[in-house]
């Protein structure tokens, strides 16, 4: 008896065995780089002997599920040992390396990378030809829209010829190539080269495996929970259900206007509608002057003055706007070393008399003491200050505004959808007003109970329409789905959560103390997820995309993760609520939950790592971002398995296993982005 009990612990202690040991890794990977890491842990054997032997310590209660006829389950945890098998595969017999090419040049020669960091000369089959280079802009704007290499395959078979490109690979005598990099003269060009013939392969099938039998899981088999949530057990389809009903939407694209000298009110109107390049796309002006009066002001108008009025204003009569009172400075200190007692500063405030840059000596004043003595706040408020005044001095001159020259203007619904989500309550102020209302309504729901309901479920649906509008809209505006920075994921967490919250509210509306927690927990981390999506770091100005995120790889991936974050946030939120009522409803929902959560995170983790097959030659490459989602998985499966671990049962450890293990997912998203950095941290901005 003693001997099963510990052949059914193993597996799991092995799983915190490797979680321990990924997350120090991502530590030092900050510390001493990637390529210590990579070569210290990641591809020594004891790493690759670890997870061998979870997968081993692994084999026996799996083979209890076969026997117990559970084919759809077998079959999942089977994928998990096929996608190990592939990548033990990958790691035995790939290769990879980097070919460097001048136009016109021909080589067989590149250099292969071996996993300690060692690097060789190594012979191709084929001969390759850099035939040209070319850089895509987005119309109109000198910014990047994709690299593409044209290139000449030489064979024993004759010719090929091929483009390779982000997200557009070349597969010739098995040998997959990918662009990379270019040189400055854009004359060059960086490819990289994997040769896996059988890793991918065999991995690839480990998650047709995983992803198919997770979705038979979900939708012929309910996940009944230890106590009834209502008279009917709510199944596990009608949560997959809603995660794979979000994204049907269409887009447009064409129109352009002339630019008028005049700021009267009347002109400044029309001034809004014409088009410019900024943040490398075609927008309106009235997109410039709002993002610009709120950087300068603090507000989106200054005094009576439009937006649109105070950028065109401001080239008229530069020497009258230095002596206006029109810089937004928040930081105490800085106002006391310019000698300003208001919130808003002149121009000439940052000048001396002899006209030196008072900023300028400022920072090299901090910068010259220790590290310890610097003023961290200041310095970030001096950097913030000097881009303010170098905006002010650019709309002065004229150079801020770049007018639209091509032929390809956008139409005319979008410049005023795009009008009209530049005027949408979506600042700082606006998420806490809806904050406020939220608390206000929470208390009440406490207070009145059966009575609040629909002005709960009412207040929830209004939030959903509102973040769906801005959703909605921000796709269109910019012509991709908007999941593709820290900003745009947190207001997709918002958005997804309270969809979720209003779907459970619903199913459960007859169990009123558990409806009543599912509203105030999703109504109180969509508007937390929106304030920090505003007050953090996040910027929610709309951008080109980055070439390698042109991808439809991109909507199912992010989205899933997202809606399993969102999911996770929930279950943390009841769990604390069913700490202090000890409600068995409130723990039988969260099993409930735990494993669409569960999968949503799992297939989402694995669809990224065949994007990332496409985009940089490896499925996998241990970056801090895919380590941490792994960590999460992998934390989050563990309650999952009652049978192997009864204390799991128990209501208490549950509600405290999903709040601490929610650090895990806290750490994934903003840990990783503002702490160690890696090919993920672009999501920050």
């Amino acid at each position: 008896m003693q001997k099963n009990r510990i052949i059914r612990i193993l597996p799991f202690v092995m799983v915190v065995v490797v979680v321990i040991v990924m997350a120090i890794a991502t530590i030092i990977e900050k510390i001493h780089g990637t390529t210590f890491a990579s070569t210290k842990i990641y591809s020594t054997w004891w790493f690759t002997a670890i997870w061998g032997i979870l997968t081993v310590c692994a084999f026996y209660p799996i083979a209890k599920i076969l026997k117990r006829r559970r084919f759809s389950l077998f079959i999942f945890h089977l994928s998990f040992f096929v996608i190990l098998a592939g990548a033990l595969t990958t790691h035995i017999t790939s290769k990879k390396g980097y070919i460097h090419l001048r136009c016109g040049e021909s080589s067989m020669l590149f250099t292969e990378q071996h996993s300690d960091g060692s690097m060789r000369t190594a012979t191709l089959p084929i001969t390759i030809t850099l035939n040209d280079f070319k850089i895509e802009n987005y119309e109109g704007t000198t910014t990047h829209s994709d690299y593409a290499s044209h290139l000449t395959f030489s064979t024993k078979e004759g010719s090929i010829n091929e483009t390779v490109s982000m997200n557009n690979i070349a597969v010739v005598e098995g040998y997959r190539f990918y662009q990379t990099s270019f040189d400055k003269d854009m004359r060059g060009s960086m490819l990289t080269i994997t040769y896996d013939p059988y890793g991918t392969g065999v991995t690839y099938i480990g998650y047709g495996m995983l992803i198919v039998s997770a979705v038979l899981l979900l939708v012929m088999r309910p996940l009944p929970p230890p106590s009834p949530v209502g008279r009917e057990p709510v199944r596990g389809r009608k949560f997959f259900i809603f995660h794979f009903s979000f994204f049907i939407f269409l887009f447009l694209a064409a129109m352009g206007f002339v630019m008028t000298p005049f700021v009267a009110s009347d002109d400044a109107e029309k001034a809004e509608r014409q088009l410019i390049v900024y943040n490398g796309r075609i927008c309106p002006l009235n997109t410039l002057a709002h993002d610009f009066c709120l950087k300068i002001t603090g507000k989106t108008t200054y005094e009576d003055l439009s937006a649109e009025q105070l950028l065109l204003s401001l080239p008229l009569a530069p020497n009258e706007w230095r002596a206006k009172s029109l810089l937004k400075i928040k930081n105490k200190a800085l106002k006391e070393r310019l000698g300003i007692d208001t919130d808003l500063a002149r121009i000439k405030d940052f000048y001396e008399s002899d006209g030196s840059y008072k900023l300028e000596s400022l920072f090299n004043e901090q910068m010259a003491k220790a590290g310890g003595d610097q003023d961290r706040k200041l310095i970030r408020a001096l950097y913030e200050a000097d881009e303010q005044i170098s905006l002010v001095n650019a709309a002065m001159t004229g150079k801020l505004i770049e007018p639209y020259k091509g032929n390809n203007p956008p139409s005319e619904a979008r410049i005023t959808a795009e009008i009209i989500y530049n005027q949408l309550p979506i600042t700082v102020i606006g998420c806490v007003m809806i904050g406020i209302s939220l608390l206000v309504i929470l208390f009440g729901i406490w207070l009145m109970g059966d009575r609040c309901w629909m002005i709960g479920v009412g207040t929830l649906t209004a939030i959903c329409a509102f973040l769906l509008g801005i959703f909605v809209l921000r796709w269109y505006i910019s012509g991709n789905i908007p999941l593709s920075n820290g900003y745009e994921t947190m207001v997709f967490v918002s958005l997804s959560t309270s969809l979720l919250t209003l779907i459970g509210v619903w199913i459960l509306r007859r169990q009123t103390f558990v409806c009543n927690t599912i509203a105030i927990g999703g109504m109180m981390i969509a508007g937390l997820t929106l304030l920090v999506a505003h007050l953090s770091e996040m910027s929610p100005q709309i951008t080109s995309l980055m070439p390698v995120l042109h991808s439809p790889w991109l909507t199912t991936h992010v989205s899933l993760i997202m809606v399993s974050y969102s999911l996770f946030a929930l279950m943390a939120v009841i769990a604390g609520v069913d700490l202090v009522k000890k409600d068995a409803r409130l723990n039988a929902l969260n099993r409930l939950m735990l494993y669409p959560a569960e999968i949503c995170l799992a297939i989402g983790i694995f669809l990224g790592a065949i994007w990332a097959n496409q985009s940089w030659g490896t499925y996998w490459s241990w970056d801090p971002k895919e380590v941490w989602a792994l960590i999460s998985m992998l934390i989050y499966c563990i309650p999952l398995h009652t049978d192997s671990l009864p204390v799991m049962r128990k209501a208490k450890v549950l509600d405290i296993y999903l709040i601490m293990a929610f650090l895990s997912i806290l750490m994934t998203y903003f840990g990783v982005n503002y702490l160690l950095g890696g090919m993920h941290s672009y999501a920050g901005n």
